[in-house]
């Protein structure tokens, strides 16, 4: 079986299991995680909420897992987009706003990148805080820059972790983080 395979059981095991809500993915390809996980929601779900720290990047983040240009540079809080079937709203878990929904049974939240808030105490408090708080049936928590996260107490906050190898789809990737001595 292939890497992305086993991502996409994993993550469809994770949306069916109605025993567990909130869900990390980690590992070493971003766009791999990200494509994986947005397919795998847009299987289920027909709205959803992206909570993103960097509103000036996410439309590249998402365009490049997708390999589409889907979304525009300048992605707005006050605008719903459509991603495959589904329809989103994007908007920052840094910057708390009255726009910032909570979501409900019906809807996902996707949280894409994580990694800012694990090594700053206050920013991931009130990360933590925006999570409890969440309404959606399923949270999904995308990690960037695996390599350079010393803190996974978040691992503790959540009902799964999953680590998205990619040694047999991108095994150029591993050869040159452990070149470079990432991993």
């Amino acid at each position: 079986m292939i890497d992305r395979e086993v991502a996409i059981e994993k993550v469809q095991r994770f949306l069916t299991d109605e025993t567990k809500k909130v869900l990390l993915v980690k590992g070493y390809d971003n766009d791999a995680k990200l494509n994986v996980v947005l397919a795998c929601l847009n299987k289920i779900y027909k709205k959803g909420i992206i909570r993103t720290s960097s509103m000036s990047e996410v439309g590249s983040h998402i365009n490049r897992a997708l390999n589409k240009d889907i979304l525009p540079h300048n992605v707005k809080s006050t605008t719903n987009y459509r991603l495959g079937k589904m329809v989103v709203n994007i908007n920052s878990y840094s910057n708390h706003t009255k726009s910032n929904h909570k979501g409900n049974q019906s809807t996902f939240t996707l949280y894409h990148p994580v990694q800012t808030v694990l090594d700053n105490p206050k920013r991931y408090a009130n990360f933590l805080n925006d999570l409890k708080s969440n309404n959606s049936s399923k949270i999904i928590l995308v990690t960037t820059n695996e390599w350079g996260i010393v803190n996974w107490e978040l691992e503790k906050q959540v009902d799964e972790v999953f680590f998205y190898s990619v040694e047999n789809d991108n095994p150029q990737i591993m050869k040159n983080l452990k070149r470079n001595g990432a991993i």
